[in-house]
């Protein structure tokens, strides 16, 4: 009988490969991980709104300044002495003037700086100004203009709204009062004393008696002549700036009044024309 081998188990040896597989070993311990310090982002804030510059525009100030008071650059040229082509541009931001020329824009239009400013601001944000003038008995400051003689009275407050004379009238014909003049604005007119004969150019003769009075646009011609035996006196208060007024009696006077018609019976002739048309 054949004797079988016997089987034999080996184990591995310590500190073989097998033997490192076979036995369990000890799991090492992890590395704590840790967090990575990133540094902080800045806080983004939202970008502030810068205010809008507040300051006065001298263009928008002087078209408001004509606009209310009705006059035309030509007006502002004539009154101030600056060119009429150096108003356009300031008024369209294409131009600015230097303190000199600012100063000679005011005291034509007989402003202060402060005042030609505020004309940027709407009316309702601006406070009442408060201003007040008075003229005693006898005084005020006196232009005559050949049969015509004008006392301005309250002519010390510049920049008036208004211009209020009183007038003492010779002239007895169209022709004795310099003929028909325009000016811009409009006019109001009381009988003090006398009887009064208002001209225009596009109306008849008009008779305002004592206490009567009358009120017109004064771009239309016109002309006051005295008809009755007592002297004509009458209260005159006209929407132009005292010198403009002053200018147009001056060259009413010195008879460079063109644009106006010479006479009444030319005024009902363009009357007539204008309603056939």
């Amino acid at each position: 009988m054949r004797r079988g081998k016997a089987s034999i188990t080996r184990f591995p040896r310590a500190g073989t490969l097998g033997y490192a597989l076979d036995m369990p070993t000890k799991a090492k311990p992890r590395a704590r991980r840790t967090k990575r310090s990133t540094p902080a982002r800045p806080r983004v804030t939202a970008p502030v709104a810068i205010a809008a510059d507040e300051s006065p525009n001298l263009g928008a100030c002087l078209r408001r300044l004509r606009f209310d008071r009705r006059l035309s650059i030509a007006d502002v040229a004539v009154a101030t002495g600056i060119a009429k082509s150096t108003l356009s541009r300031v008024e369209n931001d294409q131009l600015s003037l230097t303190y000199a020329k600012l100063l000679q824009l005011c005291r034509g239009l007989q402003i202060d700086l402060a005042e030609l400013f505020s004309h940027d601001r709407s009316a309702e944000a601006q406070r009442p100004s408060g201003r007040r003038t008075h003229t005693p008995p006898g005084a005020g400051h006196r232009v005559r203009v050949g049969k015509l003689e004008y006392n301005y009275v309250c002519t010390e407050l510049a920049g008036k709204k208004l211009t209020p004379m009183l007038g003492r009238i010779a002239a007895r014909t169209l022709q004795e009062a310099n003929g028909l003049w325009t000016h811009d604005g409009e006019e109001f007119a009381y009988v003090l004393s006398g009887r009064l004969q208002l001209h225009t150019a596009f109306y008849e003769p008009l008779v305002v008696e004592k206490g009567g009075s009358v009120y017109f646009d004064s771009t239309m011609g016109h002309a006051y002549v005295s008809i009755g035996d007592e002297p004509l006196e009458i209260l005159c208060v006209a929407s132009t700036p005292d010198l403009l007024l002053k200018s147009a009696e001056a060259a009413a006077h010195h008879g460079t009044q063109a644009a106006a018609p010479a006479t009444a019976a030319q005024g009902r002739r363009l009357k007539s024309r204008s309603s056939k048309s």
